[in-house]
């Protein structure tokens, strides 16, 4: 039997990938993950059925890929990533799904490192660091704080990071390289609008079934940043229009996740402290005091959005 059929802990894995209108990336990416160290049982691309180029460019890449045969391709005819997601998990049937993004290139030890953590049958999920690069510069950092979410409402990242002590318990994790049994997925929430914040509900989600998320930053997948073509915003993170979805969605979270009663802890960090990027009133004051661009844009799109999620209004069309 060959090395990478060999289950260590018996469980099959799913890989999903959603993709559109990335061909060339999203070819870098089943290349490096039918490369490892550790196949997957089944590869699920999710493609749009209008994205004629990439449907064309996968057939081809078939025609003399290596382990062609694990490849399913689903077609989703609904914009957006969660549609993507939700359609694919129709799809597995791994008993861990294993997600990526089309613009990221796993590492030849990626997957067998993540399903080394199921061994333990109270982990969850497992994921790892995703490398960040900006054309041909790599963003290096260490952080003792990843994927924590604080009493008081704030969402900790740097997943991009490694971690300091090696693997460790997180609160969430992120969707570029994040993998979660299969019974513990709930369909990803169609109430979250953005791209930022459906895995960190998914991780959430299996947290509160009783489960373990576990940070591994030595399951690596390179990440190369590409367009959104959906998004109007683009990835201008400092767009109005991102930073209303980013606020609706950090706030219909902790709606979702959160006691009621501690609502008055996280309401006025969102809207009276915020983040860079978020800002809340003062964040606002001090970047008018630095004579920063458009805070007040970014500002009215917080207060906007948050009021979005409390009052349930619908998604403007726009976006």
């Amino acid at each position: 039997m060959s090395e990478w059929k060999v289950r260590l802990n018996g469980m099959r894995c799913s890989v999903l990938i959603p993709s559109y209108r990335r061909g060339p990336a999203l070819l870098d990416c089943l290349q490096a993950v039918v490369s490892g160290s550790r196949l997957p049982d089944e590869i699920i691309v999710v493609l749009r059925d209008s994205d004629a180029d990439s449907h064309t460019m996968v057939d081809e890449w078939l025609a003399s890929a290596p382990h062609a045969d694990l490849l399913r391709i689903a077609n989703v005819t609904e914009r957006g990533q969660i549609a993507a997601l939700n359609c694919g998990l129709q799809h597995v049937s791994g008993d861990v799904v294993v997600f990526t993004d089309d613009d990221a290139v796993p590492r030849a030890n990626w997957l067998q490192r993540l399903m080394s953590h199921y061994d333990d049958p109270q982990v969850g999920g497992a994921g790892g660091r995703d490398v960040v690069h900006h054309g041909e510069q790599a963003l290096e950092c260490r952080t003792r704080a990843v994927g924590r979410l604080t009493w008081y409402g704030k969402v900790v990242g740097n997943h991009h990071c490694d971690c300091d002590g090696g693997a460790t318990e997180v609160a969430h994790l992120k969707g570029v390289n994040m993998s979660l049994r299969r019974e513990s997925i709930k369909p990803f929430d169609t109430g979250i609008w953005g791209p930022h914040f459906n895995d960190t509900d998914q991780s959430l989600t299996v947290s509160a079934a009783g489960y373990k998320l576990i940070y591994d930053p030595q399951a690596i997948v390179d990440h190369y940043p590409a367009a959104r073509p959906d998004s109007p915003a683009g990835r201008d993170l400092a767009d109005p229009r991102q930073v209303y979805l980013d606020a609706h969605d950090h706030c219909y979270l902790l709606l979702k996740h959160r006691p009621r009663w501690q609502t008055l802890c996280w309401l006025p960090y969102l809207t009276l402290i915020g983040s860079r990027r978020c800002p809340g009133l003062l964040v606002f004051a001090l970047q008018v005091f630095r004579f920063e661009p458009a805070p007040a844009a970014r500002f009215g799109a917080v207060i906007s959005g948050t009021s979005a999620a409390l009052f349930k209004t619908p998604r403007p069309e726009e976006l």
